[in-house]
């Protein structure tokens, strides 16, 4: 075992009853004739074509800062053919997106197959990193929900959205282009993240000035009908869809087949806290384990600190702070651990929910001497 070391291990629960980590990282992987075989970071388009990535990509990398991301990550993937990349050689390439480069989302956009999909997956598995998988633009619905249906029981699932649809913009000098659902989505989530300052959210609908609303958007791709967006958020795949004349994302699910992970925002969080924790958690390395629990009540102090404003921001549930998380940085210290040199914590959050459906009951009267 290495040493010094920092292991943060985060269980999903259902809903029981700090350090700030910057979630809203886009990184864009794609296969083509030149660009960057190394992670460049890019602010704009301009900066991507300077990297010598193709026109198209260079376009999407755009596309994600103007829809919120602060930053994209853009990667060449080597392939023998860029048309049919195989998942040894998508592999390859994610596997360069190091730890290092921080949280965030990480899209193979406009690609449709169970190539790029499985080495997204096992990116998000091995980094703890959001996915965002692509359908094709003009994907029916059926052909969406029996892909999902097919990794919904993979590792990394819980941190994927498939996202169903494209959405149409205009294009410089006249004209329109389509810009794919992941990089939509991937801005969307960055600009949730720095509205309300957390990844617990649902950057969807109208909500808050307009959160899955697409700058820019004028039409999109594929126009699914209400039972057949019904279908796809059964099957965990968000849509695009035309909600008061924009194309809008109208749903924030994950993949995974497993229920505390149904909704894409509690995935995101557990990235959030593996990362914000272990950014916290540095400044323990190399200090006393001192015998009158000084550093353990340090540690708890510290971890309760990150916790409650994520309370305070509605991140997590619970009418009080004692509701929606707990730690314990006491009794998991033990003779043993401490001679070894290890400093444990045990913390328990309880994940808020977005709402997923408004029922309202209305009951008429009809009011006296007025004939019904």
């Amino acid at each position: 075992m290495s040493r010094p070391q920092i292991i943060v291990n985060v269980a999903p629960a259902l809903q029981r009853r700090g350090v700030v980590t910057d979630t809203g990282i886009a990184f864009l992987v794609y296969a083509g004739a030149s660009g960057p075989s190394t992670p460049t970071r890019c602010l704009s388009a301009a900066d991507a074509l300077a990297a010598s990535v193709p026109a198209g990509q260079a376009a999407w990398v755009g596309d994600a800062l103007t829809q919120g991301a602060p930053v994209v990550y853009v990667l060449r993937a080597a392939a023998a053919n860029a048309a049919a990349v195989t998942e040894s050689e998508w592999d390859a390439a994610l596997a360069k997106l190091t730890v290092d480069l921080g949280p965030g989302q990480v899209l193979i956009p406009g690609v449709a197959t169970s190539a790029a999909y499985e080495a997204l997956l096992t990116h998000a598995n091995a980094t703890g990193r959001t996915v965002l998988l692509d359908g094709a633009s003009n994907a029916s619905a059926s052909t969406l929900t029996t892909a999902a249906a097919g990794l919904a029981a993979a590792d990394g699932a819980e941190r994927a959205a498939l996202i169903a649809g494209w959405a149409t913009v205009p294009a410089t000098g006249g004209g329109t282009r389509d810009i794919p659902g992941s990089v939509i989505a991937a801005g969307l989530a960055a600009r949730g993240d720095a509205r309300v300052g957390h990844t617990n959210h649902a950057p969807i609908l109208t909500h808050d000035g307009g959160a899955g609303v697409v700058v820019g958007g004028t039409a999109v791709t594929t126009a699914y009908t209400d039972a057949e967006t019904d279908s796809l958020s059964a099957a965990g795949v968000s849509a695009i869809r035309m909600v008061l004349g924009r194309p809008t994302l109208v749903d924030w699910k994950s993949i995974s087949d497993d229920d505390n992970f149904r909704q894409l925002n509690w995935g995101r969080t557990h990235m959030l806290l593996k990362n914000g924790v272990s950014a916290l958690m540095l400044d323990f390395l190399g200090r006393q384990i001192d015998g009158r629990g000084q550093l353990f009540a340090e540690l708890d102090g510290a971890l309760r600190g990150y916790l409650l404003p994520l309370w305070q921001a509605s991140a997590l549930y619970g009418q009080e702070p004692v509701d929606a998380f707990d730690v314990d940085a006491y009794s998991p210290n033990t003779p043993t651990t401490i001679q070894d040199g290890e400093l444990h914590a045990q913390v328990e959050v309880s994940l808020s929910p977005f709402t997923e459906k408004v029922v309202i009951d209305v009951t008429t009267t009809v009011a006296e001497g007025v004939a019904a």
